[in-house]
């Protein structure tokens, strides 16, 4: 027998825009990050009565509450999601090349 897959969650905006458009403020959900669970993968929602959702585009499928908090502590508490822009080194500056055009001249 297959051991069951669980639940992978990651916060933030970069990860839920992947999955889904911004919510109006008057939307009941409230997006949190992405949620994977083996082939399934889509926007992380929470509505206002606590209960979670995964999302993809328009449709919504409700997720098992319980599973999905101990996935969101988790992701909250790993050190990796908390902060990626700590993490995150600053890029050098890019190099700009410009070249001189060749003149014809006439002699």
């Amino acid at each position: 027998m297959a051991k069951k897959q669980s639940w992978f969650v990651r916060l933030g905006q970069s990860e839920w825009i992947r999955h889904t458009y911004a919510r109006p403020n008057d939307d009941p959900l409230r997006l949190l990050g992405s949620v994977r669970r083996g082939m399934q993968i889509g926007a992380l929602a929470k509505s206002a009565d606590g209960e979670y959702f995964q999302v993809v585009g328009d449709f919504v499928t409700p997720l098992n509450k319980s599973k999905i908090e101990a996935a969101v502590a988790k992701a909250a508490n790993s050190e990796a999601f908390a902060s990626p822009q700590a993490m995150a080194k600053p890029a050098p500056p890019p190099i700009v090349v410009i070249k001189r055009r060749r003149i014809p001249v006439m002699a």
